[in-house]
């Protein structure tokens, strides 16, 4: 399931599948309300993230203005208001969790999401009172998990007035006993920066991505911010599309990856540049007319 549904994610890439876990199957009216079934096949774990693969079947057809993508969003996709919990913490995840994937027929939706365990998460506990979220700095080798989602959703509209849609209330319910991989993160302090200020100031190698953590010095700026942009090369001098700092590794050599600045005219003109990188079109003239370049070795 997940490599099903891989190009719909930004982030992993080739998960194993011999170490991924697969849920048991469970009864045919389980986790079905509100004329909704949401199943887990499969997980997978790691020192890094907790990946679930999702099927969400509908006993109507869903709507048709869901399966058009008529809500102008760049992906399918739906948010599960979740409540987690993991052995090792104590407390519980409050957060929700966006799926995305794709429509298989009119009733049935698969996708998968993860939780990262690197990242704070802020919100508000089960009684409404705002609360900091941390996993520890060490993801045992196998825990307990459990998850409760309260309700399924999406929005119309991907701007700030986007509307909540295709609103459903659980609860579904899921538990498993699960296996971490233990994983290596390498983690390379940058501090370097472009003419325009802009600069990187890490760089996180993890299983499927790079991360990639900027940064803004003044005494470096010689030119306006945007009139400068980059693009980042693997060691082969292939074109990795950057996602916001987030670089899926995939098929990428990334025993080294390259950042090469160079200035624009316009917003046009960065956009050519894109389409013809994004086109397969050799990256060797981005080298030609940089005027900076930042190699990170891994």
């Amino acid at each position: 399931m997940f490599r099903q549904v891989e190009d719909k994610q930004p982030y992993y890439r080739d998960i194993d599948e011999k170490t991924v876990q697969t849920m048991p199957e469970t009864e045919e009216t389980a986790n079905v309300a509100d004329g909704l079934k949401i199943s887990l096949s499969e997980i997978y774990c790691n020192t890094e993230a907790l990946y679930l693969s999702v099927i969400i079947e509908s006993e109507d057809a869903f709507p048709d203005y869901l399966l058009d993508n008529q809500l102008m969003h760049d992906m399918d996709f739906f948010l599960l208001d979740a409540v987690e919990n993991f052995d090792f913490v104590d407390q519980p995840l409050v957060f929700p969790l966006q799926v995305n994937g794709e429509y298989m027929d009119d009733h049935t939706f698969v996708g998968s999401t993860r939780v990262d365990f690197t990242f704070g998460y802020g919100g508000l506990d089960e009684n409404g009172e705002e609360i900091d979220f941390v996993f520890p700095g060490t993801i045992p080798e196998s825990f307990r998990w459990n998850m409760d989602v309260k309700k399924i959703y999406t929005y119309y509209g991907n701007s700030s007035d986007s509307q909540e849609t295709f609103t459903k209330n659980g609860p579904w319910s899921f538990d498993a006993d699960v296996t971490a991989k233990q994983t290596e993160r390498i983690v390379r302090e940058v501090n370097d920066y472009a003419p325009n200020g802009m600069g990187i100031t890490t760089a996180e190698k993890r299983e499927f991505e790079i991360l990639l953590n900027y940064g803004y010095d003044e005494s470096y700026a010689e030119y306006e911010v945007d009139s400068i942009q980059s693009v980042i090369l693997d060691a082969d001098g292939n074109y990795m599309l950057n996602k916001a700092g987030m670089l899926p590794i995939g098929d990428f050599n990334v025993s080294k990856i390259d950042v090469y600045y160079f200035p624009i005219t316009s917003e046009e003109d960065w956009m050519a540049i894109q389409e013809k990188l994004a086109e397969g079109e050799p990256a060797d003239f981005i080298k030609e007319i940089a005027v900076h370049h930042t190699e990170i070795v891994f």
